[in-house]
């Protein structure tokens, strides 16, 4: 499980077909009205992007008791670009050249994708 400011993010399993995904948890309750526009648009935004290269949206669930919205998404098992770098520098190596152009390459089909999705 890993935190943010507003809610964490936790790896479950669907009980339908097995497959792993991560449970996004927002505590909504604490967000000022333009924090809250940015969520409703961000789970917008990513229940139309199909693209292999964006993470995909499943479902969303909202608990007005706890004030808490889920947001179901697909598990990314590399992890994040972050993760990856910070690896590097704890070992003090480079990210090999074809590394950085095929994750150069998938970052702008995916911003490729953003962008056109609204011809």
């Amino acid at each position: 499980m890993l935190s943010g400011s507003f809610g964490r993010v936790t790896k479950i399993r669907r009980k339908i077909d097995g497959r792993i995904m991560v449970w996004k948890e927002l505590n909504y309750g604490r967000m000022n009205e333009k924090e809250k526009q940015q969520i409703v648009a961000e789970v917008n935004i990513l229940r139309e992007l199909k693209h292999p290269n964006i993470v995909r949206y499943y479902d969303r669930s909202i608990d007005k008791n706890s004030l808490k919205i889920y947001i179901i998404m697909e598990y990314c098992q590399g992890g994040d670009l972050q993760k990856v770098i910070r690896q590097c520098i704890k070992r003090d190596e480079y990210l090999p050249e074809e590394f950085i152009w095929r994750i150069f390459s998938q970052i702008v089909s995916g911003l490729h994708m953003c962008h056109r999705r609204t011809d």
